[in-house]
């Protein structure tokens, strides 16, 4: 037994030791964040409009003009086209060999702060040999870096490897790295830290790059470029609204007029449809803003059908009574467009709808993909009311159909049997998450004006989905969800699990959860299941884990309870959180989880056998506030939801 167990811990020891730095890397980055991702395919400008803007950026970085600067920003409002700039100059430079790489942060996909220089590093060493070799090395060294704090990451990842290669006479050329979006990083700060380092780094020449952000002028980050410091390096530009664009945005609406048209069959039409008033209109209406024809375009065009002409009827209509009621705001007729759009969900469906949005709004994970699967089956949404709220929702969210990844596991895994119950031939940590979640696709928001507008309640009025009335809605949802999931489940304490070698090489007796008596699969309980009982039970254990994690105190918007009524929150009292505990720890044993929090805040977690311990990081120690802490707890305890499955203890 004991040569047995040396012969597993070694064989461990060497696989870990083969993999790769770069691979590491990888991990550690999103390739989605890149201009060449399919992500970005739709966000370029059109050909013609805003040449101006893009040949002065182009110039800017290939020395055709005086540089004032190796550092440049873009700022303007939301809608104004920031991102299909950047992603324009990116392709261009792209095609020249002048850009590094690019990154755009998006909001509940790419937000994450500490991955964005992994993200850089990995995109420069698929363009620079030598530059691959040297983090590939240091990386299989010490695989801790691609976790460490943000300037470590730039230092070790890109300043000292490019110094190093300088030294052995290995020139890296000057080219661009695109930052676009820093306003859609996660954390105030984070997005603070970004500029100081990259001004740091131009002031001490540390990189050859010439860096361009783009991003909205919010007050943190305008504060930050405003330093002298920061300010004397930095080559600033403001993308205003502007009816200076009207040109532009007319020249548009023709050419994506037209593309329709041929599209769906209708090219007779090309010289009569839409009128020259109605183009107008629309040109109005945008006023400066090239996101409101954008969400235009793609209502009139979807679904490809007939109706096309009708649908672009409504709108002009909606713009009409828009325009009599009059506003001063740069985004009324978006706002008017986007209050359409919900309204013609039918009643039936709304709530769900809104219940579908809260999670595309819900982006304190900045790990997380708003993946269809999950989302769902949290809202106890089908398939078919899923597709139903897609074809109204068609204008705002983009919809990714997936394909099975599972099909690379299926010669060694039993579809028929759970994901964690397989036996020998497979364990449940070396199934990827991301594949099983990605079974139903995922969504994202087209535009972050429309995220914007769901949690504004002057903008959206009774669509938002940020109001006590939408709080205690998702409240009761989600108590019902959950003892919905809870009840399909039995506590068994008799179950034998052969836990990984990083956490016990034992076989351990502890309690798990099993199907309760009459559940025949995990895909009964499922509003939309997959099909195989292998993804189901991963959907259904994983979805029930999220439930009882949104009604817990760490769940970092466990704050908005603050506002539901006593009589909704007693209703807490009713949830089964010992089965919550049991599935926290059997997710952990069987795959780790990447977003562990207490009270809200970021924590560490580590599996033991029979529990899950979380401890708050050092570094975030002072974001804990004992008020507001005592506060929930005793919002928790008076509906007696405290304590019901806390051990007894006795203190001497």
């Amino acid at each position: 037994m004991v040569d047995l167990v040396n012969s597993l811990v070694s064989a461990n020891e060497t696989l870990v030791n083969s993999v790769l730095g770069i691979d590491i890397l990888l991990d550690a980055s999103y390739p989605g964040a890149a201009s060449e991702s399919q992500d970005h395919y739709d966000r370029r400008c059109f050909p013609g409009t805003r040449e101006q803007y893009i040949t002065d950026i182009t110039n800017w970085v290939t020395g055709s003009v005086d540089r004032p600067s190796s550092m440049y920003w873009m700022r303007g409002p939301a809608g104004v086209g920031k991102s299909a700039i950047a992603q324009t100059c990116a392709e261009k430079l792209k095609e020249t060999g002048h850009l590094g790489a690019a990154f755009f942060f998006t909001v509940n996909k790419h937000s994450n702060p500490s991955r964005l220089f992994t993200t850089i590093a990995y995109q420069l060493a698929t363009t620079l040999p030598d530059y691959r070799t040297f983090i590939d090395e240091r990386i299989s060294r010490d695989k801790t870096l691609v976790e460490r704090k943000m300037s470590f990451q730039f230092r070790s990842l890109i300043v000292e490897p490019i110094k190093e290669l300088e030294k052995q006479g290995k020139r890296v050329l000057p080219e661009a790295i695109f930052i676009d979006g820093l306003d859609e990083c996660a954390g105030k700060d984070a997005q603070a830290e970004i500029i100081k380092i990259i001004a740091s780094s131009v002031r001490e020449r540390s990189t050859p790059f010439h860096w361009a952000i783009f991003s909205r002028a919010e007050p943190r980050i305008v504060s930050t470029f405003k330093q002298d410091s920061i300010a004397s390096v930095t080559h600033s530009v403001e993308l205003p609204i502007s009816r200076e664009a009207d040109h532009e945005i007319q020249m548009y609406l023709r050419g994506e007029f037209k593309n329709i048209l041929v599209k769906l069959g209708f090219p007779q039409l090309l010289s009569s449809w839409p009128s020259d008033d109605d183009i107008q209109t629309l040109v109005n209406a945008a006023a400066g803003l090239f996101a409101h024809p954008t969400a235009v375009l793609r209502h009139v065009a979807y679904p490809q059908d007939s109706q096309f002409r009708e649908r672009l009827h409504c709108v002009l209509e909606t713009l009409s009574d828009a325009g009599r009621q009059g506003s001063i705001s740069p985004f009324s007729q978006l706002d008017a467009l986007y209050v359409r759009i919900m309204e013609q969900i039918p009643e039936p469906s709304l709530l769900s709808a809104q219940l579908f949005l809260f999670f595309g709004l819900d982006d304190w994970n900045a790990e997380s993909h708003w993946y269809v699967s999950t989302d769902c089956c949290i809202s106890g949404i089908s398939e078919y009311t899923f597709k139903d709220i897609y074809h109204y929702l068609h204008a705002v969210i983009s919809y990714e159909p997936s394909f099975d990844l599972l099909n690379s596991l299926y010669p060694r895994i039993n579809s028929e049997r759970p994901y964690y119950d397989q036996g020998q031939c497979f364990h449940p940590d070396e199934l990827n998450k991301n594949h099983v979640y990605s079974v139903h696709g995922k969504i994202r928001f087209y535009h972050k004006s429309f995220y914007d507008f769901l949690r504004d309640p002057t903008r959206s009025g009774a669509f938002c989905v940020n109001t006590p009335a939408i709080y205690c809605k998702f409240l009761d949802h989600l108590i019902e969800n959950h003892h919905h999931y809870a009840s399909s489940y039995a506590i068994n304490g008799s179950s034998m699990y052969f836990l990984p070698l990083c956490l016990s090489l034992n076989l351990l007796v502890i309690p798990d959860l099993v199907s309760a008596p009459g559940i025949i699969s995990s895909s009964t309980t499922l509003s939309w299941p997959h099909g195989t009982e292998f993804a189901d039970s991963f959907l259904k254990l994983t979805t029930f884990s999220h439930l009882s994690f949104w009604l817990s105190s760490d769940h970092p918007d466990f704050c908005f309870f603050e506002d539901v009524p006593f009589a909704t929150l007693q209703r807490l009292a009713d949830v089964d959180y010992r089965k919550f505990l049991i599935t926290d720890r059997m997710m952990w044993e069987f795959s780790g989880s990447s977003d562990v929090f207490v009270f809200g805040i970021p924590a560490t977690a580590q599996a033991l056998p029979h529990t899950v311990f979380k401890c708050i990081r050092v570094e975030h120690f002072d974001e804990l506030v004992p008020a507001a802490f005592l506060r929930v707890c005793f919002k928790y305890n008076y509906p007696q939801s405290i304590y019901s499955h806390m051990a007894r203890l006795s203190i001497n």
